[in-house]
């Protein structure tokens, strides 16, 4: 027997595989939520079906199920009416997660420096961690109700060697959104941006994609997953200039991962505003009264501009973990994210249903 016959596969893996997280461990929330007499509110899902038209475009999609999409799809082009810009601004990709490692990918080898807030969405840190980025982690500011950035010092942080900056607005899991004044700031430094914007639906105030026509080193990412109840469809978006976006597609693989019924849903959905603006107000509408009934509880949590509430369980006997194992026991999902615990919003009667869990805890 040679000497390689004699070593296994692990000899020759790339010294980061050893040390990033399992997958696995990140996702065992969603093991939990396989019970059907669970309430799921651990993963940031609509909990609602969504439109109606949603279910014609699936029965319709095994009419072409047998041919690949075209590289230019409609939901492509209506994405560009909807946003106001080009059809080569718009990348349409299997969630946003897709469109942001190939963003991650563009730009940055082993040693290049990132700037990115801290917590930030722990599946954007371990793609950075794959690439073997030097990240430069700038905290969070936070009060007794809300967190925000501190821009200052994100733009202290940023030197020669930077290669991208991510923001996430609003922030998961912080829930804390930004000015367009403090992203233009950031914006104005030259540095490709990468903004998380899975969650700008339920902060409409601010319309993150003037960015896209004004910078175009910026890349504004969005979901289907939330707003539109399509997050076990897998559609997402990135919205840039037509420069960056060419160079981001070259690093997903062609043909697209989105699938033609993926496709044809997400461009149900996005037609069906009335369905979509009906999600986005009931969530805010809920967020905004579980927000003051759970400090009533006696709980601190921060304000949301998303479709979640975190509570912080940095005091709480085996903090957020321990609470998220209480919950669960009171027939709750949420996600602990050490001291913090991201809580989703659902329906009525589930948060009312989490709100007698949480004060069955506290006692």
């Amino acid at each position: 027997m040679s000497y390689i016959e004699m070593r296994t596969f692990e000899h020759f893996l790339v010294p980061v595989a050893r040390s990033m997280p399992s997958n696995a461990a990140y996702l065992k929330h969603l093991s939990k939520s396989a019970d059907p007499g669970l309430i799921r509110l651990a993963s940031n899902e609509n909990t609602e079906p969504p439109s109606p038209r949603v279910r014609q475009a699936l029965i319709d999609s095994y009419e072409d199920a047998n041919l690949s999409p075209p590289p230019i799809p409609p939901l492509r082009l209506a994405l560009a009416e909807h946003h106001g810009v080009g059809a080569d601004q718009v990348l349409v990709t299997a969630g946003s997660t897709e469109v942001i490692d190939a963003t991650l990918r563009t730009f940055v080898h082993a040693g290049d420096e990132v700037v990115i807030p801290d917590p930030l969405w722990p599946v954007c840190r371990t793609r950075l961690q794959a690439l073997e980025a030097r990240i430069v982690a700038i905290a969070l500011l936070r009060d007794e109700t809300s967190f925000r950035y501190d821009v200052d010092a994100m733009v202290a942080a940023v030197t020669a060697a930077t290669k991208l900056i991510v923001l996430c607005t609003p922030h998961n899991p912080a829930g804390n959104a930004m000015a367009a004044d403090e992203i233009r700031r950031i914006a104005d430094l030259g540095v490709p941006l990468l903004i998380d914007a899975a969650y700008s639906d339920f902060d409409p105030d601010l319309d993150l994609m003037a960015l896209a026509a004004a910078y175009p080193h910026v890349m504004i990412t969005r979901t289907f997953s939330k707003a539109y109840c399509l997050a076990g469809l897998r559609v997402g978006y990135g919205v840039s200039s037509p420069e960056l976006i060419e160079y981001v597609d070259r690093f997903l693989v062609p043909g697209s991962a989105v699938s033609s019924t993926a496709l044809r849903a997400g461009l149900a959905a996005l037609e069906d505003r009335e369905y979509h603006s009906y999600q986005v107000t009931r969530i805010i509408a809920e967020r905004d009264r579980l927000t003051p009934r759970l400090r009533e509880l006696g709980y601190k949590v921060w304000d949301s501009k998303c479709n979640f509430v975190s509570v912080d369980a940095s005091d709480y006997p085996g903090r957020g973990d321990a609470l998220a194992e209480e919950l669960l026991a009171e027939g709750i999902v949420v996600r602990p994210f050490g001291a913090i615990v991201r809580i989703s919003i659902g329906t009525r009667s589930e948060n009312e249903a989490l709100l007698g869990a949480m004060q069955a805890v506290a006692r």
